[in-house]
């Protein structure tokens, strides 16, 4: 098992390893701050983390990492850390690596290219039953590949990281829209887990005087969880559970 500690409240014995788990939701939901407090726990545990960077640019991605006190840079120079940057290519006449920490650069329509990356620093990292692999975001994949593709990528990153080398891989999912919802429907079974997580919507306790959000562990296989909407919210020491407790 991998203990994620800012998971315990809701999935009480954490997350098996060899799990392939999705994190969705709307923009602002909380996905970005749940990912690095998520790479915090795998940090501190002095475990590998291997990040593919998708939806943004490998800087922006570390300045965020740091800004949750996750020691990135301890944890590169120790070989606990990398960034594959599928965000780059998108940038016109750069020359060279946009960040130290990137350890290679990816095209995410080039499907055979991004898995090759990815499985060759898993490797690399020696990651077998150990470590997590962070995928921000699928949607990027998304929009570049036809479905059939995308059914394939989940399934072989599935197969050869989470089961056969026993690495828990997380994805964040964007599901702002109904086509993005659709894909979430379509790739629900070749999961083991989905973790929802929404923006507040109940006025009343919009009221309140910190800002809240909402999260759902719709699934976890193999483990048990809270399969009830939890409210948490965000401070730079993390996400954290909040219990409302109504008077009598």
């Amino acid at each position: 098992m991998l203990e994620v500690d800012i998971l315990l409240y809701v999935l009480p014995e954490g997350i098996k390893r060899n799990s392939l788990v999705i994190i969705a939701g709307e923009g602002g939901s909380g996905k970005s701050a749940l990912l690095a407090n998520i790479a915090k726990s795998v940090v501190k545990n002095n475990e590998p983390l291997l990040y593919l960077a998708l939806d943004d640019d490998p800087a922006t991605i570390v300045d965020q990492l740091i800004s949750f006190n996750v020691d990135v840079e301890k944890a590169f120079n120790e070989g606990r850390f990398g960034i594959i940057d599928g965000f780059s290519y998108l940038i016109k006449g750069k020359k060279g690596k946009s960040h130290p920490m990137v350890l290679d650069e990816v095209n995410p329509g080039d499907l055979d290219s991004l898995v090759y990356s990815l499985l060759k620093h898993v490797d690399y990292f020696n990651m077998r039953g150990r470590g997590m692999v962070m995928i921000d975001s699928l949607n990027e994949i998304m929009i570049t590949l036809d479905p059939t593709r995308i059914i394939e990528f989940v399934k072989t990153i599935r197969a050869n990281i989470a089961k056969h080398r026993g690495v828990t891989t997380i994805a964040t999912l964007h599901t702002s829209t109904e086509d993005f919802l659709s894909y979430l429907l379509n790739i629900e079974h070749l999961v083991d887990g989905i973790i929802e997580m929404q923006t507040l919507k109940d006025k009343n306790l919009g009221e309140l005087q910190i800002p809240l959000r909402q999260m759902l562990v719709r699934k976890m296989k193999g483990v048990p969880h809270r399969a009830v909407w939890t409210l948490f919210t965000i401070d730079k020491e993390g996400v954290k559970p909040v219990v409302i407790k109504t008077s009598k």
